[in-house]
Formats: structure tokens, C-alpha cells, sequence
């Protein structure tokens, strides 16, 4: 299957909300990303086009991050933007493409950079999905023991106890702390 997503507008945060909302609705619910092309260009306007094929037999969710960030020097608008983009990628993503694009304004010499991230994540089973949920109310326990803490948690044997990696623990723990903020 193949599917092409393209927005355009002089408004950044309006373009990524429409390309995001785009791809919710037109990639499949089902499907590895296997091949891909993704365009950002920048000036008066921003346009982001992805031209993505998808194999419908595979176990995959896929989808789109697409995030930006603005500043007085490139450099900095860089750093900004990786920041959110790994505050976004979670370890079971598998990212099939990525495309970064910056343009610094002629007269107020600010910076933009924008990011587009294709991913695959793994579509759970119902047991798998079960397992994640107690594994995360265990965890959540633990951390409301020791005062949300998680330098008070032995990751390793957490992650021998539950048969996952410490990744996995971590991903945990970043998530539950995240719900428990908002």
C-alpha cells in the first residue's frame, strides 16, 4: 500500500497538527513502513511531504512524530529539537525514516528547525498488553513506596524479575512518572 501525505502553510504549528492529523487518517491501523520519503522544505511557506509504502502482513503500528523548535542559532534550535524528539521516541519504536530541515529568517535572523520521524511500534497481543499493565501497576507501587524515586529501584533486577530489558524498566518508569506529573 502506498500512501503520500503533503501539507503546506506559513503557519508551523498549523502544518504539523494537519500533517499529524493526516497520517492518523490515512495510515493503515495495520502495517510495517518498509520504504519511504520524506521532504521538508522552508521559506515563506513550510511543506512536509512523505511518500510511505507499507507491508499490511506485518504486526506493526506505524505513525509519524513531527515536532519543531525555534532559537537564535541554529546550533541551539538543533539541540531543542532532538530534546523533544527523545522525549517522544519510546524504545519499542523502530524508526523506518527521518528527515530534519532548519531555515534562519532574513530579518529577525531566528532559526527553525523541524523534524519529521516515520516509526514502527509492534502491535501487542492481548496477553503482551496485560503483562505491560500489571508490570506497570507493580512499578508504580514500588515508586509511590519510595517517594516517586526511581534511584531507589534496582533496575537490573527489576528487569530479571519481570524478563524484560532495562530499557523496557526505564521506558516504565519515564512513563509512569509522566502520568503521575499530569
Amino acid at each position: 500500500m502506498i500512501t503520500l501525505l503533503h501539507c503546506e502553510g506559513a503557519n508551523v504549528r498549523e502544518c504539523i497538527k494537519k500533517l499529524t492529523d493526516l497520517a492518523q487518517r490515512k495510515f493503515p491501523p495495520r502495517g510495517k513502513a518498509i520504504n519511504s520519503k520524506i521532504k521538508v522544505t522552508m521559506g515563506a511557506f513550510l511543506t512536509i511531504s512523505i511518500m510511505a509504502t507499507f507491508d499490511l502482513a506485518e504486526p506493526y503500528k506505524p505513525g509519524i512524530i513531527v515536532e519543531y523548535a525555534v532559537s537564535g542559532n541554529k546550533e541551539r534550535a538543533i539541540e531543542e529539537l532532538q530534546e523533544k524528539l527523545n522525549a517522544k521516541i519510546t524504545p519499542d519504536m523502530e524508526i523506518a525514516d527521518l528527515e530534519i530541515e532548519t531555515y534562519t529568517t532574513p530579518v529577525t535572523r531566528r532559526t527553525y528547525a523541524v523534524a519529521v520521524v516515520l516509526y514502527n511500534r509492534p502491535i501487542r497481543s492481548g496477553l503482551e498488553e496485560m503483562k505491560l499493565q500489571n508490570r506497570r501497576k507493580v512499578l508504580a507501587k514500588l515508586l509511590e513506596l519510595v517517594n516517586f524515586n526511581p534511584k531507589a529501584l534496582n533496575i537490573s533486577e527489576l528487569a530479571r524479575m519481570f524478563g524484560v530489558s532495562r530499557d523496557t524498566i526505564y521506558n516504565d518508569i519515564q512513563q509512569i512518572l509522566k502520568n503521575q506529573e499530569g
